[in-house]
């Protein structure tokens, strides 16, 4: 019996498109931007990889506040506006108990680490680093330890360029042909063009031939630049409303 096939974790509906997701690989969970496209207004969730939340919709007092990480209990928000691309701000958030740990409006932030962020100060001449401690928000000049960035398996397909596998030229796809290798398997996406539409497919195989094959999304209008991110067994996909995750193990 082939033990290599697709099957569906969970799909999350979420009220309004998403904006940013970011994964914390070490914990095994998402975190989600979605906005109101009235006001714009900033929503926040955090979901584990069986489906199960964590933080529903927590929502941002200013809309110029986005996610820029989450790390363990913390997401990290940095802000941004209208006349420059990155202004001043940085905000972090106590997941369990919905708490702001910290919220400093003089600061940039440059770099996430563990347990650590670098910022830059916005009245100091460039150059000046500073180094926030996550869990309570004091800042330090200096700090007497290595820092290291946060453990990331996130992975995408590739476009595939070479020359196609006899069991793959039947696929009869539109576009380009994505590759992931995950194991001992081959991960190929690709989309089929059924009248006025496109269908998202997701195919394992080996060497020889292919083992499973999905239909993910049905009824694009249009081809997806990017059809999913993968971490471990784990593979995302964004509907093309932008309102729901799909996720699937292999």
């Amino acid at each position: 019996m082939n033990k290599y096939t697709i099957n569906k974790a969970f799909e999350k509906h979420f009220p309004f498109p998403i904006w940013k997701i970011e994964v914390d690989c070490s914990n095994n969970c998402l975190a989600i931007e979605y906005r109101n496209p009235t006001d714009t207004l900033p929503s926040f969730s955090v979901i584990n990889f069986e489906g199960e939340s964590i933080l529903e919709k927590y929502t941002a007092s200013e809309k110029e506040w986005t996610l820029e990480a989450i790390q363990d209990e913390y997401l990290i928000f940095k802000r941004f506006g209208t006349s420059s691309p990155i202004q001043a701000g940085i905000e972090v958030l106590h997941i369990p108990s919905q708490s702001i740990v910290f919220s400093y409006r003089e600061y940039v932030l440059k770099e996430v680490y563990r347990g650590w962020l670098k910022v830059a100060h916005r009245s100091i001449p460039s150059g000046v680093d500073y180094y926030i401690n996550l869990k309570n928000g004091t800042v330090h000049r200096t700090v007497d330890q290595a820092f290291q960035l946060p453990h990331n398996t996130v992975t995408y397909p590739v476009p595939f360029h070479g020359k196609l596998p006899h069991f793959v030229e039947s696929l009869s796809f539109e576009d380009k042909l994505w590759l992931q290798t995950h194991q001992e398997i081959f991960i190929w996406c690709y989309h089929k063009k059924e009248d006025d539409h496109y269908d998202l497919h997701l195919s394992l195989s080996t060497k020889n031939e292919i083992l499973d094959s999905k239909i993910i999304l049905k009824g694009l209008n249009r081809l997806i630049p990017q059809p999913y991110f993968q971490v471990k067994g784990h593979i995302f996909f964004l509907s093309n409303t932008k309102q729901e995750i799909a996720t699937y193990l292999v």
